[in-house]
């Protein structure tokens, strides 16, 4: 595999240039390749991210990998989960659980895919690598933009200096702190919530303890709820940190070991390959479009991560983006990036945020008359084919298509 680009001596001039290269970045540079359309990727690291963060890919994500030729390695470097279940924690009870098998005639993927964001950006990086459009600048960091009626001006940060590039439309995708969002003046309106997450990354078996426990569960519990997650090399668990819990102090070894004892209630023997914490928000902009600088993923709109419709969100914005950008780029009317602002607008707040926070709240819900509601609900929709299918539908975000 050819080395990436970094650190060019001269401006270069492009359709696209793409502020971030995470999933959101990545694969909207290459959907805009595929097409024909000269696109950079301009990513202020060294090379692409490491971090544990998002992991979940729902089938309407896979359709779009499908569309842009990368689900065979996608699907070569993840793992296919079968069901979705929640659990109660004290009495290890399994609530509900619902087959992806009931969507099988909604999607060409009826599964919930686990595969990290590190891996999929890497896997497309080798795709656009391949392209004659497309091209990943490591070591370039957004500094600020200027644009008028034909193209936009962007200076960004190297290890040589500052370097200048124009192109026709900026897209950024750099993320919650989005410096793009930032030199346009646009807000991020929204809140914090009162809890923070846990995050720890082992190689513990769950299964001889939560018998017939799948590979993705939610557990219910009014002061620990906590999330099992496994991947192709590690199970993730993610636990409810009270907000008067020191960061630093949870994340010491033999505090997380503590706590794992305290939600397993039995000896185990495992290792910790990681641990993390982080505040979830729930955000977003008031405009996705400024002239030829659209905004897409996080740097548009957060969302609490349960039910992991977060990178799958910002995707999807990349994939109606790169759709839209290419009809413009072709000479179609440029009404049809308001379009792309306005629908992607309305499904992260009325759609994704709706969702996900309703999500939370089920998970996080201590009242005991609410928490047996909830499970009865469950238990009901489970139960029935018809609503079993309306649900998965919706956490798939295959309800969501435009």
């Amino acid at each position: 595999m050819k080395s990436a680009i970094r650190n060019p001596q001269s401006a270069i001039e492009t359709d696209v240039i793409i502020s971030g290269a995470g999933p959101v970045g990545m694969s909207l540079a290459l959907a805009l390749a595929r097409n024909g359309v000269s696109v950079v990727v301009l990513e202020k690291l060294n090379e692409l991210s490491h971090e544990a963060r998002a992991s979940t890919i729902h089938p309407p994500t896979l359709e779009f990998f499908d569309e842009i030729g990368i689900i065979e390695d996608i699907l070569a470097n993840g793992l296919r989960i079968e069901s979705l279940q929640f659990w109660e924690r004290a009495a290890r009870e399994l609530v509900a659980d619902f087959p992806y098998s009931l969507i099988e005639n909604d999607t060409k993927y009826p599964f919930r895919f686990q595969c990290p964001q590190s891996t999929v950006t890497r896997i497309i990086l080798k795709h656009i690598e391949q392209t004659d459009c497309g091209k990943v600048l490591f070591d370039n960091e957004f500094l600020s933009a200027k644009q008028n009626d034909t193209c936009v001006k962007v200076i960004a940060n190297t290890p040589e200096g500052e370097v200048e590039y124009c192109s026709k439309y900026l897209i950024g995708c750099d993320g919650a702190f989005s410096k793009v969002r930032e030199d346009l003046g646009l807000g991020f309106e929204g809140k914090t919530y009162e809890d923070r997450f846990l995050l720890v990354s082992t190689d513990a078996n769950l299964g001889g303890i939560f018998p017939n426990m799948g590979t993705v569960a939610y557990i219910f519990d009014p002061e620990e709820w906590v999330i099992v997650m496994t991947l192709p090399d590690t199970v993730r668990l993610v636990f409810r940190l009270n907000p008067n819990e020191n960061a630093d102090e949870v994340k010491q070894l033999e505090n997380v070991k503590t706590r794992i004892a305290n939600f397993l209630q039995t000896e185990l023997t495992y290792d910790i390959k990681a641990v993390s914490t982080y505040h979830v928000h729930q955000r977003i902009t008031e405009k996705f479009r400024v002239g030829r600088t659209i905004l897409a993923g996080d740097s548009a709109h957060i969302n609490n991560p349960t039910g992991g419709m977060g990178m799958n969100s910002g995707i999807h914005d990349s994939q109606m983006l790169a759709k839209n950008l290419v009809a413009v780029l072709n000479g179609e009317s440029k009404n049809l990036l308001d379009e792309y602002a306005e629908i992607r607008k309305k499904v992260a707040v009325k759609m994704v945020q709706a969702t996900t926070d309703e999500n939370y709240k089920n998970l996080s819900a201590s009242d005991e008359e609410k928490r047996l509601k909830r499970n009865q609900e469950l238990r009901e929709a489970a139960n029935d084919e018809k609503k079993a299918r309306e649900y998965l539908l919706k956490t798939a975000m295959l309800a969501d298509r435009i």
